[in-house]
């Protein structure tokens, strides 16, 4: 199951914060779950690579100056939090305060004054299964897709070749998306996608725009990341490949990009986009491998899909 919740907050009373607050709500969330299943929050603090879950920074609280922004008892704001497995969307269901309660951020008290689980309570609210979302994207009928329009919410950055990465080429983009479907999906998903995205996708029209973002603590520093609005063309217009790349935006309103991933470039030679050919028994629509068992792997806010 994935499950996107919004927590609406507000301030006890005003108060300076530092603007990148990701990493407080992270730490937050892992304390609550680690009341109920201290052994899932181990391994969700330990575990390497992608992990089930996002966590955002606190959004609503307007413009930030020199690395501050100001909280307002006047002013809602919000933290929004998606979980990839069914274990770890019901630790965080479990995990959620209820309205009137408090919690506590960088020693800041905040009321929750608000929760929404539902798509009809929040727009950044949702539940969806993979299997719905196979269904959704890849089997309903209809034209085939000639591109796909994402819009990134919060700072977002790709590493490359040691360096980081702001910009939001499609290679980088769903191939991170794919890497979180295929560690967390019990459908697993041909790692041929991630060769369709680098050779038959193309950026087309956006709208981006650069934030330089500083950690509200560690020695990381800052870091160029962007947001906005990017259009994404298929070049080789096969039905079945531009099915699975809408499925993978789609992806992304529960699984998000996380601000450092990793991205891993192929430097071998590649075939011709022309030479594109589904993978056996697809005949147009989806070929989905079913996992031997659950996934077992263990963020930020969403690109949204438009």
């Amino acid at each position: 199951m994935l499950l996107a919740t919004v927590i609406t907050l507000a301030p006890v009373e005003p108060a300076s914060v530092p603007a990148a607050l990701g990493r407080a709500v992270h730490a937050w969330l892992l304390d609550r779950i680690e009341g109920a299943d201290a052994s899932l929050a181990r391994r969700l603090h330990e575990g390497e690579g992608p992990r089930p879950f996002t966590a955002s920074n606190l959004w609503g609280t307007g413009r930030a100056r020199e690395g501050k922004v100001t909280l307002d008892p006047e002013r809602p704001c919000w933290v929004r939090l998606t979980g990839l497995t069914e274990e770890v969307s019901g630790a965080i269901e479990r995990a959620l305060p209820a309205e009137g309660e408090h919690m506590t951020l960088v020693g800041v008290l905040l009321r929750v004054t608000g929760i929404a689980t539902e798509a009809g309570q929040h727009p950044w609210a949702g539940r969806a299964d993979y299997a719905d979302l196979v269904q959704r994207y890849t089997l309903t009928p209809g034209q085939r897709p000639r591109g796909v329009t994402l819009r990134f919410a919060s700072p977002t950055l790709f590493r490359s070749g040691g360096r980081d990465l702001p910009l939001p080429l499609p290679a980088s983009v769903f191939g991170g998306y794919l890497r979180k479907w295929n560690g967390f999906s019990p459908l697993a998903l041909p790692e041929e996608a991630r060769r369709y995205a680098e050779e038959c996708v193309a950026l087309g029209r956006f709208k981006l725009r650069s934030h330089l973002v500083s950690f509200e603590q560690g020695s990381k520093g800052a870091h160029v990341g962007f947001t906005g609005q990017t259009r994404f063309r298929f070049l080789v217009g096969d039905a079945y490949w531009t099915r699975v790349m809408l499925l993978l935006a789609g992806y992304a309103f529960w699984a998000g990009i996380p601000h450092h991933r990793r991205v891993r470039t192929n430097a071998g030679g590649a075939e011709s986009g022309t030479g594109w050919r589904r993978p056996p028994g697809s005949a147009g629509g989806s070929t989905l491998r079913l996992k031997s068992k659950a996934p077992s792997g263990l963020g930020e806010e969403p690109a949204g899909l438009r």
